[in-house]
């Protein structure tokens, strides 16, 4: 097994989605803070987030399951962090995956 952060992981981090109202402020790079985890399924998670008092969806797409499981874990237990902070969070993958995701 081998630690890896989240940031490092193909398609971190996710873009801010979701309906909004003009004149919104977009977070731009992992402003918003993680309040709300929706549960897994299959290779994507998904939590909301709030910049400025406006609600954001993550939408996340893991290579694999396992991987998806381990975000939704740790994402979870870090609700009140930032999208940027989440970055910084450590999972342990198999070498395999790590190995996937540098080619």
């Amino acid at each position: 097994m081998k630690r890896i952060r989240l940031r490092e992981l193909p398609n971190w981090p996710p873009a801010p989605g979701g309906a909004y109202a003009p004149g919104t402020e977009f977070p731009i790079g992992g402003e918003a803070t993680a309040t709300e985890l929706v549960p897994a399924m299959g290779t994507s998670v998904t939590f909301r987030g709030t910049f400025r008092g406006a609600p954001h969806s993550y939408h996340f797409v893991a290579p694999n399951e396992k991987i998806a499981e381990k975000v939704h874990e740790v994402i979870g237990g870090n609700l009140g962090k930032t999208v940027s902070q989440l970055g910084d969070l450590e999972i342990e993958v198999e070498e395999s995956a790590a190995k996937a995701r540098k080619a």
